[in-house]
């Protein structure tokens, strides 16, 4: 229990400035605990003041009576905790059916915001002033401080109320809410765990394969199962220098890993040293319950496509043709800032770490696969998902063309051409070209619009898409 604790501590200290701060502020209890904190110095204050000093005694122009301070804190202290009471019940309500439409994965989005917790905070931190101000009335004290200062925290609170309900209303706009997410995903795309540390990083495609391993490494295990919440990549890095090994990662931040299974595998080299302390490896890793957002743009992606599809589901088309062109934009900005690192090389240029990470091919399969399979025949969501492919297309790097192309093959080999009609058919073959031309893939659209012809029974929409691909090309 000692030994686990103190792992703890030592966890949190190796936590990054934001990610402290999203620790402590995922739970609803810290913003609250502020505010009870100042709550009582201000009980403190007002109480020395009124009971101690007599200084409500001597304010000629309020001097209410032990009666009337009594009726203020009692009243006060019923509809604070009224307000508290069903204002939270409404949003709860609210939230859970919102919920159930789009996602789940979005309260704990609302919840975390600022404005949430600090009317919280405000409506608990009022309500145990009053409280606790009621207990210490006394008929032979004139007061002042305490009537006028609840008072005015009961105003405070009110206006808290209008703001938040305003609040609300606006979150729970689905074009709001989704813009809220993809800022919050925008924190996320370039800094990850890995971006963050001084060491020389090497893309995928880099010519290191003289120094891959052609012999089976040894895996260290896990002994206990979850999702790996975080790695400790600096000491990794330094430590496989200090032993001459080469380590290659099982698995990604925010994985499930199963017990005993492996969660490293490293090779010795001609610098290694005699004994390895696998213990010390095990403890860069930290395994949890629940997955955690800070460095995983996955998990933010996975929440837009739940919305998509929930969308489609509702017979909503307008919200998940928003929610595309959200993840577009986003798909854009990671091929703009990730560099897909997946080794890490120290100052000698000799590989350390193999890490795992996604390239852009997995990241358009993440956001749009899924996706291409509920929207199904849905024509109008299928040519909106190929306009947000022609708008990635034109702005990811030009390495990532050959995977936009790819994906655009996987969307439209899917579709079943009998469901584009003529006035669909333009637009559809006008996407396909544009995109084709700025991926470099012209001589691939001929033969993809040749195939389209052949899923075509009638003559009529055979010679009609015939003139729509004859134009372009």
């Amino acid at each position: 229990m000692g030994s686990q604790l103190k792992e703890n501590i030592k966890w949190y200290r190796q936590m990054p400035k934001e990610e402290k701060w999203l620790y402590k502020y995922s739970n609803l209890w810290m913003t609250p605990l502020k505010y009870t904190v100042v709550s009582l110095l201000l009980f403190g204050l007002t109480v020395w003041l009124d009971l101690w000093q007599n200084y409500g005694s001597k304010m000629p122009l309020v001097q209410p009576d032990y009666q009337l301070t009594t009726t203020i804190l009692s009243s006060l202290t019923t509809g604070l905790l009224s307000l508290t009471t069903f204002t939270f019940y409404g949003v709860l309500t609210a939230l859970t059916t919102f919920s159930s439409m789009f996602s789940p994965r979005i309260l704990r989005n609302f919840m975390v915001t600022k404005k949430t917790q600090r009317t919280l905070g405000i409506f608990i931190g009022s309500f145990l002033y009053v409280l606790l101000c009621l207990l210490f009335l006394t008929e032979e004290t004139s007061y002042f401080f305490i009537p006028v200062t609840a008072t005015f925290l009961a105003v405070f609170a009110l206006g808290s109320f209008v703001v938040f309900v305003n609040h609300i209303i606006n979150w729970l706009q689905i074009t709001n809410m989704t813009i809220d997410m993809k800022k919050e995903s925008m924190r996320i795309i370039g800094k990850s765990a890995v971006s963050e540390l001084d060491v020389n990083q090497l893309e995928a495609g880099a010519k290191i394969e003289d120094q891959l391993p052609k012999k089976k490494g040894m895996p260290i295990l896990l002994k206990e199962s979850g999702y790996l919440q975080s790695i400790n990549f600096r000491e990794l890095f330094e430590q496989s220098q200090k032993d001459g090994i080469l380590v290659r990662l099982e698995h990604k931040v925010d994985n499930f890993v199963f017990a005993y299974s492996p969660v490293l595998t490293y090779w010795k080299t001609e610098d290694s040293t005699e004994e390895l302390d696998e213990e010390k490896y095990v403890n860069m890793f930290h395994i949890g319950k629940k997955q955690r957002e800070l460095h995983d743009i996955e998990y933010s992606l996975n929440k837009f496509v739940e919305i998509a599809i929930r969308a489609l589901g509702n017979d909503d088309p307008r919200t998940a043709s928003g929610t595309l062109y959200q993840l577009g934009d986003l798909l854009i900005n990671i091929s703009q800032n990730e560099c897909f690192t997946s080794y890490l090389v120290d100052d000698e240029q000799k590989l350390r770490v193999m890490i795992k990470s996604l390239n852009f091919d997995d990241y358009l399969h993440i956001s749009f696969a899924s996706i291409r399979q509920y929207a199904g025949q849905n024509i109008v969501v299928t040519i909106e998902l190929l306009a947000v492919m022609q708008a990635i297309a034109k702005g990811v790097k030009e390495r990532d063309h050959d995977s936009v192309w790819n994906f655009v093959e996987y969307i439209v080999k899917g579709f079943d051409y009998q469901y584009l009609h003529r006035l669909d058919r333009r637009r559809f073959y006008e996407i396909l070209q544009e995109i084709a031309s700025v991926t470099g893939y012209t001589s691939q659209y001929s033969k993809l619009a040749d195939k389209s012809l052949a899923h075509l029974t009638d003559d009529d929409e055979i010679e009609d898409a015939k003139k729509y691909i004859g134009t372009l090309e």
